[in-house]
């Protein structure tokens, strides 16, 4: 999940990209222009009659130079919002190794950083990127990264070079459409990136990529996320307030409660709470 402060922090211009452009595929993105703190995901949450104990917060700034600033932020934020219980940060896309490895040793002095999201500008066959995944091995931080299906390929041999790093699959790889004939191409890179015993998948942002929170339309690909991984290796994540464009919360969590109504309760534990705890140290 994300939280934002765009009436006191202007680093998010991304939400607001010139008229035209859509770099995430992600449409129209006014309704996310707005505040939202833990008290708005606290009321999103209750709203489906769910009660959050603690959250992974992932890094959403996109202005350079900004997610240092974030992470300050977070750290003043979390011991009154008794929500933010870890924290995975960013380092800007375009840096130097240097860099990288100071923007990781920033962010790790606070007790709330577990590791660091990928979400573009980072090419696996360029030398500062096996540096920042070398960097989260050494220090047991987590990699959360966003490999979409064309980039399942390119990412395979680094992760292979690092079987100890824990590895989180973010966004259940972000399908590139809601076309059914997609899924199994989708499929077949989930199934590569399985075969690396480190790495996990965090099924999240799936109504961002597929544009919709009909739990119909949702069930196969959570369904296909589970059986690739197991439910030992996948875990829930809301997106929101992102995933908001597109239904409420109750309605992403009627889809996930009705993807996993088959499980028993011990996997539905692992997969709606344990194997987040375990993965994030919360």
């Amino acid at each position: 999940m994300h939280l934002w402060h765009l009436t006191a922090h202007k680093w998010y211009p991304a939400l607001d990209p010139p008229e035209g452009e859509d770099d995430f595929g992600i449409g129209d993105m006014a309704g996310l222009r707005r505040d939202y703190l833990p008290a708005e995901y606290r009321a999103d949450a209750s709203g489906a009659g769910v009660v959050v104990d603690k959250v992974v917060h992932v890094s959403a700034v996109t202005a350079p130079g900004s997610h240092l600033d974030e992470a300050r932020w977070l750290d003043a934020l979390a011991p009154g919002s008794g929500l933010v219980g870890a924290v995975i940060g960013a380092v800007e896309p375009g840096s130097d190794a240097v860099a990288v490895a100071r923007d990781i040793a920033v962010q790790a002095e606070s007790p709330l950083f577990r590791g660091i999201r990928v979400l573009y500008g980072f090419d696996p066959v360029d030398p500062v990127t096996r540096t920042l995944v070398e960097l989260l091995d050494a220090g047991g931080h987590v990699l959360d990264v966003v490999i979409r299906p064309a980039e399942v390929e390119g990412w395979l041999p680094l992760l292979r070079d690092v079987p100890g790093l824990s590895v989180v699959l973010e966004h259940a790889g972000w399908p590139d459409s809601a076309d059914p004939a997609h899924l199994a191409t989708w499929r077949d890179g989930l199934a590569d990136l399985a075969r690396l015993d480190n790495v996990s998948c965090k099924i999240s942002g799936l109504p961002m990529a597929l544009h919709t929170l009909d739990g119909t339309v949702l069930r196969p690909w959570i369904e296909t996320c589970l059986d690739v991984f197991g439910t030992h290796r996948t875990f829930f994540g809301s997106n929101f307030p992102v995933d908001s464009l597109f239904g409420t919360y109750a309605q992403l969590v009627d889809a996930y409660l009705g993807a996993t109504s088959g499980l028993t309760a011990a996997e539905r534990d692992q997969v709606f709470a344990a194997n987040a705890e375990r993965c994030y140290g919360i």
